[in-house]
């Protein structure tokens, strides 16, 4: 089968998809680097002390916008213009009403909040003073982040691209030339602002744009309208948001016991631990929210053979990355502490042996990451969110906890990967239990059996006649009549007569029983569109434009 389609579309998600995650996480990971040299390594510790805070960010960001996206994408799928355009105002004003909320009370209660987050004696005065210029972070890069998310998957990933990698270039120019020139902890926060600043001001250009799909309604505003359409994204958005909110809770708690156990030591070389991790899950989280953006499609459709394939090439890159990061750290693990100056300290063996024992966490971390954000996007809210409980806050700090007081301080840096592994035996039980009672699915990611042999797959071009036909001649076998046969073989011309040459198209026939179903999909000209429905009675057709594809339904009942 020909997977040209889903491939292309994948490819063009992905790489904006990877900044996205990058930006929203990596903006801590630049400042420890630059902080760490120019200042030392209590301002390393400093940065894990409001790790807590920075983190909230990415749960707005999965919260708002990720579960407003895979709503407004599934009204976008069943031709619902107006509720896809809802879903995207009321996400969007969410993310601003919390980030401003988050602002307002760090800002007022910032002094006890450093306490309440265990900053020690040594490093205080520098959480405070890096937080000087966080709290207008926290507004400015939430709103950036949603609304780079819809315009990712509204026909523009490389603007999006583009904006995220400007507002990190930003981000690294500012902070060496603010903090070699000798301006202090602060600085590094003002050249994350500044950096997203600019983004957000990129951002307002597809705002501008009259092609775009998404778009700001009135109607999202009515009382009765904001809150129904909020509990729905919240309720969707919440297992992905889960892993950041869970991750708060985690480093607040982990940073108290290390604080308690090893001192500025233990958070100093576990925040080296989390920036690893964070350049790590670039990868395997920017897949699974590619996947989260392409699967509710898919899925609905029911088009497991295009599904399949993406999640076996989702797995393969993921495991490739990880392999390489986790032997490097093991291979040369200097080369990682020498970002933070770090490889010729006295904290240096440390870090060095707790970083190669945390590694393993890097490859065991891949399914049960990418799994939480499928069963999101499948709308299977209850394990994804109790998986995400058990992946990201109780296994891991019960395993940390155990080992800690088995094996002494190694125990706490193999507790992540042997809790990771905890969560995925967790998921593989739960999924049988599942399926004992729902026998018509099989495997980790639900796959109809019965549905998935009553389905095909044919890819289309102008110069290739003969998936063509054997389409048409696999309608006629499930006794298709003669009028959709031809009405199909229209659609097929229409389309490729219409657009340029070299176009694909791909169609899947399923058989119901009852109805044969149509859903072609093809990276056309959006005004294509206007010609097919020249060419067809009203009602005939449905239409929508989803993901930067143009697709078709066409349906018919066998009695």
């Amino acid at each position: 089968m020909n997977f040209k389609i889903a491939d292309s579309k994948f490819r063009e998600l992905l790489l904006p998809t990877l900044l996205i995650v990058m930006a929203l996480n990596i903006s801590s990971v630049i400042d420890s680097f630059f902080v760490g040299s120019f200042i030392g390594e209590l301002a390393v510790g400093a940065i894990e002390v409001l790790e807590p805070l920075i983190l909230l960010v990415t749960v707005f960001e999965w919260l708002f916008g990720l579960g407003g996206q895979i709503l407004a994408l599934n009204k976008k799928a069943e031709f619902d213009t107006d509720g896809s355009n809802r879903y995207f105002t009321i996400s969007l004003l969410l993310s601003l009403i919390a980030s401003l909320i988050m602002a307002v009370v760090c800002f007022i209660f910032m002094d006890p909040l450093a306490t309440l987050l265990h900053a020690t004696p040594a490093n205080k005065s520098l959480v405070l003073e890096y937080s000087t210029y966080m709290f207008g972070c926290f507004v400015v890069s939430t709103i950036a982040g949603v609304l780079i998310q819809y315009i990712r998957v509204d026909g523009m990933p490389n603007f999006a691209s583009v904006a995220i990698i400007v507002a990190n270039v930003v981000n690294i120019i500012l902070n060496y030339i603010f903090l070699s020139s000798g301006m202090g902890m602060s600085s590094s926060s003002l050249a994350t602002l500044i950096g997203y600043v600019v983004c957000l001001g990129l951002c307002l250009i597809y705002v501008r744009n009259q092609k775009r799909t998404f778009r700001f309604v009135r109607k999202a505003l009515e009382l009765k309208t904001f809150v129904k359409h909020s509990i729905e994204i919240i309720k969707i958005g919440f297992p992905g948001a889960s892993i950041g909110i869970f991750d708060v809770i985690f480093v607040y708690i982990i940073n108290a016991f290390l604080a308690s156990t090893l001192g500025d030591t233990g958070l100093t070389t576990y925040m080296l631990c989390m920036d690893a991790l964070v350049i790590a899950s670039i990868i395997d989280v920017g897949i699974a929210e590619t996947l989260t953006s392409i699967v509710p499609i898919y899925y609905a459709k029911h088009d497991y053979a295009n599904l399949k394939h993406l999640i076996k090439i989702s797995l393969v890159i993921s495991i490739a990355f990880a392999l390489i990061l986790t032997l490097a750290i093991w291979i040369w693990p200097d080369a990682f502490l020498a970002l933070y100056n770090f490889n010729h300290k006295d904290i240096g063996e440390f870090a060095k042996h707790a970083l190669q024992l945390y590694s393993f966490l890097f490859l065991l971390s891949i399914l049960p990451s990418l799994l939480v954000f499928y069963y999101e996007a499948i709308e299977r809210t209850v394990l994804s969110t109790a998986l995400s409980i058990l992946y990201t806050l109780v296994l891991p700090l019960g395993s940390v906890y155990v080992l800690y007081n088995l094996i002494g301080s190694d125990g706490i840096w193999l507790g992540f990967p042997v809790g990771c592994l905890l969560s995925v035996i967790f998921v593989v039980v739960s999924v049988k239990v599942i399926q004992s009672r729902e026998p018509k699915y099989s495997g980790l990611f639900f796959i109809e059996k019965d549905l998935e042999d009553k389905t095909r797959n044919f890819a289309l071009t102008d110069n290739d006649t003969k998936e063509r036909d054997e389409c048409l001649q696999h309608l006629k076998n499930l006794n298709a009549n003669e009028e959709f046969c031809k009405n199909t073989n229209k659609i097929f011309d229409v389309i490729l007569d219409t657009n340029p040459s070299g176009t694909y198209v791909e169609v899947l026939v399923i058989d119901y029983d009852e109805s044969i179903h149509l859903d072609i999909k093809y990276n056309g000209e959006q005004e294509n569109l206007k010609h097919l429905k020249k060419n067809f009675p009203e009602g005939l057709l449905k239409y929508a434009e989803v993901l930067g594809f143009n697709t078709i339904e066409y349906e018919m009942s066998k009695s």
